[in-house]
């Protein structure tokens, strides 16, 4: 038998040619260390300068009254109309591999001059810090938007025939997402598998695999037939949803992210007191692909165990102090296809999660005195339940016509919905919708050598909350899950000799002000990159 990958669906297929022409570039300037040995040694490098400049000031409406905007301005207040990021970074690559086995290290680094400086709050009563003056940035969220070196991808990879099968292996410091969705892997089986930045998420049009953080495992992939495979993995280490850094730009909680330190009652501020995760539980899931020649589609089948990477908070009032949590033992049995309907490239997934938790009333979350844990399994104090999940996406790379060169049009729409409620119903935040839906379109024509070398791609980029405040996930179908508004993104990208990239984008939140919290938060951003 010939071994071959089961079949990409066409979804796949699709946004693999959409990233073509960015990624290109990069792959023609990688240096190759080796190019006359059996080994390939790649040795890959981007740098990238963005910044971003805030269009008006806080709305008043946005930042007052104190009382009841006190944990919630912070990210309004530090930056007002002006510069809201100047930032370098750097991702370097380096990639080894031999006959099918070999390794891969990535690491990135960044420095941004906004957050390594005072910022412009004005309310020293409601600024949520204890590091440092009200108009200082947390010591914490210096570092996570500031300035920082990480490593991101450590692993070796391999891969045997046993039989008239094979199977692939890969082990160490990686991340990997199953299913179909484009903008809102949250919402889908891609939760239970990798944290989140929803630091780079709430970028407009970030896609789900760029925001995925890597995480100790070991994964399988046994490949049966030429049509049907299998996976499994077993995460080691737990790591949570990166946040956006308390009192940064796209922050809208100022107790929550890194950088974190106070959670303000207005009769006591109580003091961050770390992490509770519990015993550690490996995370896992298994998932069955197979293509099916009669109708021309992948069908996908998934079941998952997982700690949840989003928070709960838990005070403690006696003792002035709050914890951040991450509830356990949430399983999710899911499926996906992907397939041609004309033109168009469709794909779509449904899941349901057991044991989701569901967003409690402020203050109803507390850890007793003298105490400095809580169970996060079947016998936790939040509300839990049983949902349901939904993703449906498109693209359509459209040819040359008389108005572009070529063309892409991207979609997803996405709902979520309570079936139950398990456990803790009393102390449900009923304010909360039980069912939440957006979307997301994006169109993308472009122009081939306006100029010797240049091509251009103009784009217009709008997500739609159709009902936001999700009783399920805060951050549902956008930050801060709005309801009724979104973000509209005018933007143009331009690719010179397949070496540099640069793009100047205007983002506008849309949508009312006591149910959008980033309204006021309109900015112009540019960004350059190159790779060598």
């Amino acid at each position: 038998m010939k071994h071959k990958p089961v079949k990409l669906h066409k979804l796949g297929h699709a946004v693999a040619v959409l990233a073509g022409g960015l990624l290109a570039g990069a792959a023609a300037h990688a240096m190759d260390l080796n190019p006359d040995g059996d080994w390939q040694v790649r040795w890959d490098n981007t740098l990238k300068y963005s910044g971003g400049y805030r269009l008006k000031n806080p709305d008043s409406g946005l930042v007052s009254p104190a009382a009841s905007k006190r944990n919630n301005d912070d990210g309004d207040r530090n930056i007002q109309k002006g510069l809201m990021s100047n930032r370098m970074d750097w991702l370097t690559e380096f990639d080894v591999q031999k006959d099918g086995f070999g390794f891969r290290m990535s690491a990135a680094a960044w420095y941004d001059t906004v957050y390594n400086r005072s910022n412009d709050n004005n309310s020293a009563s409601t600024a949520n810090i204890t590091s440092g003056a009200y108009n200082q940035f947390t010591n914490g969220t210096q570092t996570a938007a500031g300035k920082n070196i990480e490593l991101l991808d450590l692993f070796a990879f391999g891969k045997v025939d046993i039989g008239d099968t094979r199977l692939s292996l890969r082990a160490g410091q990686f991340s990997q997402i199953w299913g179909t969705s484009l903008f809102f892997g949250n919402n889908g089986i891609a939760k239970g598998m990798a944290p989140i930045d929803i630091y780079k998420l709430n970028i407009p049009g970030t896609t789900a695999k760029e925001t995925t953080l890597p995480v100790p495992q070991i994964s399988g992939t046994w490949q049966l037939t030429d049509s049907t495979s299998v996976e499994a993995y077993v995460q080691a280490k737990f790591k949570p949803t990166r946040l956006p850094p308390a009192g940064s730009y796209f922050s809208s909680a100022d107790f929550l992210g890194p950088g974190r330190e106070v959670f303000d009652l207005g009769t006591m501020k109580l003091n961050y007191a770390g992490e509770i995760k519990g015993s550690h539980s490996p995370n896992f899931g298994v998932a069955l692909n197979t293509h099916s020649d009669l109708l021309d589609t992948d069908f996908g089948f998934y079941a998952l165990r997982y700690q949840d990477t989003s928070p709960q908070v838990f005070t403690q009032v006696p003792n002035k102090r709050y914890w951040i949590a991450y509830p356990q033992n949430i399983r999710v049995l899911g499926s996906s296809f992907g397939t041609q309907v004309g033109d168009a490239n469709v794909s779509g997934e449904m899941s349901v999660r057991f044991g989701q938790p569901l967003a409690a009333k402020q203050g109803s979350l507390s850890i007793a005195a003298g105490q400095t844990n809580t169970n996060l399994g079947s016998s936790a104090a939040y509300p839990t339940g049983k949902t349901l999940h939904a993703n449906l996406s498109t693209v359509n790379v459209l040819g040359p016509s008389a108005l572009w060169g070529g063309a892409s049009l991207t979609g997803e729409l996405a709902a979520n919905h309570v079936m139950s409620i398990d456990r803790n119903e009393s102390i449900i935040d009923t304010t909360r919708n039980k069912t939440s839906v957006g979307a997301r379109v994006i169109f993308t024509p472009t122009y081939y050598q306006v100029l010797p070398g240049l091509d251009l791609s103009p784009s217009i980029n709008l997500g739609w909350s159709f009902k936001g405040n999700s009783m399920i996930d805060t951050a549902f179908p956008f930050a801060g899950s709005p309801n009724k508004g979104g973000d509209l993104v005018l933007g143009i990208s331009g690719v010179y000799l397949s070496k540099w990239t640069a793009n100047l984008s205007y983002v506008r939140y849309l949508g009312k002000i006591d149910t959008q919290a980033m309204l006021d938060r309109d900015y112009i951003r540019f960004s350059l990159q190159t790779s060598f």
